[in-house]
């Protein structure tokens, strides 16, 4: 008599399979996308590089880092956003041709007071524009979400994710005259990028390792898409001989210092702290630096070097990385 051969699984057999393969799923899932994360904030680290090396290069021609932002004060006839260094390093950014074609005598936008911004005719060029570099991979917002709280963001233009640091509140060292308080928050001149001003690398006392330049931005706050930018990031408005430009330093009490791409470390980073309430709220001037890596943040040194700066770094020493001169010791980070 012969034996009949079985073919095929059982029942028990094909359960314990697909249980099999779904554990090793479960297991190999977080694995996948950790080297995911991982390759998505080397190219945020490789972004910030070249963002710093543009910054150096600039810094070779000009003998100067470029002003942070320009600002003006508030009129009818005129806004009150200016060019900032994200516009100004395209041509170290390999973009001389975008560049070339932007007309910085008019500025990027145009609005008056209660009304919504468009772009200069000699500005088109911004529609729709979207340029890697100034995006971060990690980050789920699209290149064309634009901050909420003010219409006047309703414009087709590139979300810009890192900000320039023109300083930190309190002063690390102590100085009572390094920050101004503005009816957006405080503004400060201990870094290194600021608003009507040119710095340079003999600004950086601490040492040019010990100080952050650019930073990440590219994150929530209290579950809300805010930014140190107007319009994008891209608005602008050439300077007027009728008005006075203050810097920091000069800038009368009282007075609303509007600027763009620049924020002052207040802030703990990734804080769900939420900035003055504004329906301006990208005019905030301590806008928290924020990332969508799990932990952290990354950030550019002035020695061109980046850095990913832990949630949990203590306060004061993040202060003090954004301060270029408060002359304090900065521990390991």
């Amino acid at each position: 008599m012969s034996l009949r051969l079985r073919r095929g699984f059982t029942l028990v057999e094909l359960l314990v399979v697909i249980a099999i393969i779904g554990i090793l799923i479960a297991l190999l899932l977080p694995a996948v996308q950790a080297a995911r994360e991982a390759a998505r904030r080397s190219q945020c680290t490789n972004n910030l590089k070249q963002i710093c090396l543009a910054l150096h290069n600039y810094h070779d021609t000009y003998l100067g880092f470029p002003i942070g932002s320009r600002s003006h004060p508030w009129k009818v006839h005129r806004n009150s956003h200016g060019t900032n260094w994200r516009t100004n390093l395209l041509a170290q950014l390999e973009q001389q041709p975008l560049f070339d074609q932007l007309n910085f005598e008019t500025g990027g936008f145009s609005c008056t007071v209660g009304s919504s911004s468009s772009l200069h005719s000699g500005n088109e060029v911004l529609r729709n524009l979207a340029l890697p570099v100034y995006k971060c991979p990690s980050s789920t917002s699209g290149p064309f979400d634009n901050d909420v709280g003010n219409a006047a963001n309703a414009q087709p233009v590139m979300m810009l994710e890192y900000v320039g640091i023109s300083g930190a509140y309190p002063d690390p060292g102590g100085r009572t005259t390094i920050c101004k308080e503005s009816a957006r928050g405080m503004v400060c001149r201990n870094g290194l990028l600021l608003p009507n001003e040119n710095r340079g690398i003999q600004h950086a006392v601490d040492g040019t390792s010990n100080t952050i330049i650019v930073s990440e931005q590219s994150g929530l706050v209290n579950k809300e898409l805010i930014r140190s930018n107007y319009a994008g990031g891209w608005a602008g408005t050439a300077a007027d001989p009728e008005y006075p430009v203050y810097t920091v330093e000069t800038m009368p009490t009282g007075h609303n210092f509007y600027h763009t791409g620049l924020s002052v470390i207040r802030w703990a980073i990734n804080s769900p702290t939420k900035v003055i309430g504004s329906s301006d709220m990208c005019y905030m001037t301590n806008t928290v630096l924020n990332s969508f890596h799990p932990g952290g943040i990354n950030v550019a040194l002035a020695d061109g070097s980046v850095r990913f700066l832990s949630e949990t770094l203590d306060m004061e020493i993040v202060r003090r990385l954004g301060a270029a001169d408060d002359q304090q010791p900065v521990s390991n980070f």
